[in-house]
């Protein structure tokens, strides 16, 4: 995806935003929009040097929104790296290497809430909710994924934290290209935990949010496990500076991959890409 293509994808965005808002009415709770600018470095591009020390930035739209049938989730990533994308199989000779220095990737979860559904409240202990839980994976980048992920989810009261979940999902993988031939399908298993935690160091105030997904292999994709994560610190500037709190966030986010993707090196590097990048930025709510 070419840099001018950037204004439609988040036009896109912003139209679903106002489809939502149209159709609202009394059966939304509550909703939060963002844009995120971050710059990092030492994300792992896949092409077999264990010492590159890649840049990368990144614009992010994302949506949260609670409804009286559950919830909904999703944002769209517009990166711009140096980024060599592999494609296709060293055995059935397809193996190929092209630059790609831009490109999109898009997540979208709706979640159902078992307690609206049944009309029985599905709540014991420390669990609020219980979900049924599903997410759409589409990209450009990496393994070029487009995956539908299906199960359960749970909300929990833990104190401290603003929220809690844990999703556990069947994921079908479609066009696991990275390092594969045409129609490499499969399924695996998918945890994914998401929290954020508030804090304050003087009149200061910060939170930590982010998630974890842990994924099975999967021997018809070509997959192996794989745990990657994103967490987020960050200080609450628009309240230190203009009196305006949870609005405009300044920190870090550090991402983080245990076999990337789930692939593994096909020319003998190893058995898996690792990854920590560290990288700066900068979020606005609206």
């Amino acid at each position: 995806m070419k840099l001018k293509h950037l204004p439609h994808c988040f036009a896109l965005s912003a139209g679903l935003l106002a489809g939502q808002q149209a159709l609202a009415g009394d059966l939304l709770y509550w909703q939060d929009n963002s844009l995120s600018y971050l710059y990092g470095e030492n994300f792992q591009r896949m092409n077999f040097n264990g010492e590159e020390q890649r840049t990368q930035t990144t614009f992010t739209f994302e949506h949260a929104s609670g409804w009286v049938w559950g919830d909904v989730f999703y944002f769209l990533d517009y990166i711009s790296a140096d980024n060599v994308q592999s494609r296709g199989s060293f055995d059935n000779g397809t193996f190929r290497q092209h630059d790609k220095n831009s490109f999109y990737y898009m997540e979208f979860s709706p979640r159902i809430s078992l307690s609206w559904l049944t009309g029985q409240k599905l709540a014991a202990g420390p669990i609020k909710d219980v979900y049924a839980a599903f997410t759409y994976e589409k990209g450009e980048g990496g393994p070029g994924p487009e995956n539908y992920l299906y199960g359960v989810g749970l909300d929990w009261e833990i104190p401290g934290f603003n929220y809690f979940k844990t999703n556990l999902y069947r994921v079908k993988i479609n066009n696991h290209t990275f390092f594969k031939d045409a129609d490499s399908n499969g399924y695996a298993t998918q945890l994914t935990v998401s929290a954020a935690y508030p804090f304050s160091l003087g009149d200061q105030d910060f939170v930590v949010d982010g998630f974890v997904d842990w994924r099975s292999p999967s021997r018809d994709a070509g997959t192996q496990t794989s745990v990657g994560s994103s967490i987020q610190v960050k200080w609450d500037a628009g309240k230190a500076l203009f009196g305006k709190e949870r609005q405009l966030y300044v920190g870090t986010e550090i991402n983080m991959w245990r076999a990337k993707y789930g692939v593994k090196p096909v020319d003998g590097s190893g058995d898996r890409f690792d990854q920590t990048a560290v990288q700066a930025l900068v979020k606005y709510h609206f």
